[in-house]
């Protein structure tokens, strides 16, 4: 069974780590400022890992479920290309 947002948002943050290291299906990466930002599915929501590069220590784990919050992501030619591989 799925683990929903909910569920997820109530884990420490090593727990969310390993959740979607496990279960998180990598879908793309971008940068911001200091931070390494990753992008997976978890299956009914999406969660960025959002590693601060200068210390290389992960910052916190962010959840969305808002197509409108992948816009950063969809800017890029190798995301469209896994969006149509998805569809």
């Amino acid at each position: 069974m799925e683990m929903k947002v909910k569920e997820f948002s109530q884990l420490s943050l090593t727990e969310q780590i390993k959740c979607v290291q496990d279960s998180g299906r990598y879908l793309h990466a971008r940068l911001k400022g200091w931070c390494h930002i990753s992008l997976y599915f978890m299956g009914t929501f999406y969660a960025e890992v959002w590693l601060l590069e200068h210390c290389g220590s992960i910052g916190m784990v962010r959840t969305f479920t808002s197509q409108e919050q992948l816009d950063p992501y969809l800017k890029t030619t190798s995301m469209e290309n896994l969006l149509k591989e998805l569809l």
